[in-house]
């Protein structure tokens, strides 16, 4: 399945104390995904950001799924992270530039794999202390899949709306120039790309959380 599936979290907004509640945190891990963060690796993370690494991936992965499944649900803990990666650096001070794009092939991440039923997939996440980045793929090598990070100055829905989308087209102009593209959403929810009448077959998925906004696309599909 050719699909796409990010998600971005802004640390700043979450709730501290709910996300270290267990009555919280076991709706959205297992008993043995809460087994990982006793990984020495993890020593220096706080729970509470790991319980949002870990939701990150599985919003990631259910919107990979859902355009292959469009009455698809989100229930977290269908969703099995089996194994985390970590980067050589697991976390950078702070978010230095306005904005980030980048190959995910190339990226210094956390990496690893979740399954979902049968089917094995593969997540690469970014983590900085403002916020967490996230996209998904069944290539565990993510040839072609693009994302980027942007901040944004107001933290409204339609702000956020209209930033992320812009942010995405100017990527896609970039890389496919010439093209009359623009984004429609489907009545299931996720995003799709039209040039002019003609729908695209270029997954793309969006997100924005707080003052920020995130991308990723297959752009190998085009």
């Amino acid at each position: 399945m050719q699909s796409a599936g990010n998600d971005i979290i802004a640390l700043g907004m979450i709730n501290k104390q709910r996300s270290n509640d267990s009555r919280f945190y076991t709706k959205i891990l297992s008993a043995s995904e809460q087994e990982l963060y006793h990984a020495r690796a993890f020593a220096q993370m706080p729970f509470e950001h790991f319980v949002w690494l870990l939701w990150s991936i599985k919003e990631s992965a259910y919107k990979y799924l859902k355009r292959g499944s469009s009455g698809l649900l989100f229930s977290p803990t269908k969703i099995i992270i089996q194994h985390i990666n970590f980067p050589a650096e697991q976390e950078v001070n702070s978010f230095k530039d306005a904005q980030w794009q980048g190959c995910a092939s190339g990226e210094c991440c956390y990496s690893g794999n979740f399954i979902f039923g049968s089917a094995a997939f593969y997540f690469r996440s970014k983590m900085h202390h403002e916020l967490i980045a996230t996209v998904v793929s069944e290539d565990e090598n993510f040839e072609h899949t693009w994302w980027g990070i942007q901040a944004i100055e107001q933290a409204d829905a339609a702000h956020q709306s209209k930033t992320v989308r812009m942010f995405l087209l100017n990527k896609l102009n970039n890389l496919f120039p010439g093209k009359d593209l623009r984004i429609e959403e489907t009545t299931a929810g996720y995003p799709v790309i039209f040039e002019g009448d003609h729908q695209l077959k270029l997954p793309v998925s969006i997100a924005h959380h707080g003052h920020y906004v995130a991308y990723s696309f297959l752009s190998g599909s085009i």
